[in-house]
């Protein structure tokens, strides 16, 4: 199976989550909000972290074609859950973004970075896809 730049880019996805939500959960296993570096996060935010990393490996796995649909749907996702943070402070309900986790500005930047890599890279016409497959000698 080629390794296409969306590829990569899940891969790169399921371990810099994987990592985040393990950590995050190191940070705090609660509903209390925490600091990871810069970001806000509790036990809400450090699983979805982990789910989506847990997903993205088992598509990276799958192939080419499930990481470009992976990338345009996780892109969609991270988009708006990006801009529905920026309506600070009309969506925070008890402190949290629509009432289900803590978000800080650093969290809304990141997730619209996310979302906006993830939507151009899947959504690019494929002759644009680099890919990295042995060629034969005679190409």
């Amino acid at each position: 199976m080629p390794w296409t730049v969306n590829r990569y880019f899940t891969l790169a996805i399921a371990v810099i989550f994987l990592i985040v939500g393990t950590w995050g959960i190191a940070v705090t296993s609660t509903m209390q909000v925490g600091s990871l570096l810069i970001f806000d996060v509790d036990i809400v935010h450090n699983f979805f972290f982990f789910f989506t990393g847990t997903v993205a490996m088992i598509v990276t796995v799958l192939g080419p074609d499930w990481s470009k649909r992976f990338n345009q749907i996780i892109g969609i996702i991270y988009l708006v859950v990006g801009l529905l943070g920026l309506a600070y402070p009309t969506l925070y309900f008890d402190g949290r973004l629509l009432g289900i986790m803590h978000a800080n500005l650093a969290d809304h930047i990141l997730h619209l970075f996310i979302g906006l890599v993830a939507i151009v890279l899947s959504f690019s016409p494929e002759g644009l896809a680099v890919t990295t497959q042995s060629q034969d000698a005679t190409g």
